[in-house]
């Protein structure tokens, strides 16, 4: 049984890596992925209905999706024949050409759900404030900044994994940034507290199960922290904090 777990958190170790590996080697990929994050965070911002939000994610896996098999498709092509070849060609032409469909009706659909509401905010620009200052929104934005950091400081590092181990530590750094949205929308010391508490537990279970070293620890909460707090700041100061 325990075999089994340690194969599973390699198998999606490796599933990340893959993913990582071809965003790193590929700018298609680079590409895909800054829209794909653009358009999560402006769907944050304006107000957009659930469903609306759901064929966005749908439109941005099936791009991101058919740009991956892609790339695995030219890989094998050039494993299997480095020469040039007309049916190579072909194969790696009908690839390209799953990825631009998508593409073309994932923009499409951008276009019919964004449009109209970008030059309604464009002429109010006060109600852009007003959305991009709701908590909720804020506080996705929040975890979703952290979370990449904490994968692109990983990338740098190169040390552990993305789900275990390494610089700094990601569930302390998600931990100590709930912490500091807490804060803000609450002055009750009890609740302050118990929620420190809660990420301090977070912090220790991962250095006293050898996943992470004290100083990841420490770093990774230094990390999440440190941008809730500088966000909320902003907003706070700007006045465009609301719940």
């Amino acid at each position: 049984m325990k075999n089994n777990k340690v194969s599973q958190i390699d198998s999606f170790n490796n599933a990340i890596n893959g993913i990582l590996h071809a965003i790193s080697t590929e700018l298609h990929m680079k590409i895909h992925i800054f829209f794909a994050i653009f358009v999560l965070i402006l769907s944050l911002i304006i107000d957009i209905s659930k469903f609306e939000i759901i064929i966005l994610i749908i439109m941005i896996t099936l791009v991101i999706f058919s740009e991956l098999i892609n790339t695995a498709v030219e890989k094998i092509v050039d494993l299997v024949s480095p020469e040039y070849n007309e049916i190579a060609k072909f194969a790696k032409d009908v690839a390209a050409g799953a990825v631009l469909v998508n593409a073309i009706g994932a923009i499409g659909v951008g276009y019919l759900i964004f449009y109209d509401r970008l030059i309604s905010l464009y002429f109010s620009g006060d109600n852009f404030f007003k959305l991009v200052g709701r908590i909720g929104n804020v506080t996705m934005i929040i975890l979703a900044l952290v979370s990449l950091s904490v994968i692109i400081l990983k990338s740098y590092f190169k040390k552990g994994t993305l789900l275990e181990g390494g610089m700094p530590s990601g569930h302390s750094a998600i931990a100590f940034a709930m912490l500091a949205i807490v804060m803000f929308l609450t002055s009750n010391p009890r609740i302050i507290t118990l929620v420190l508490l809660m990420a301090l537990l977070v912090a220790q279970s991962r250095v006293k199960s050898k996943i992470h070293t004290l100083k990841e620890v420490v770093v990774g909460a230094i990390l999440g922290f440190g941008i809730s707090f500088l966000v909320l700041e902003i907003l706070y100061k700007f006045g465009t904090l609301i719940n």
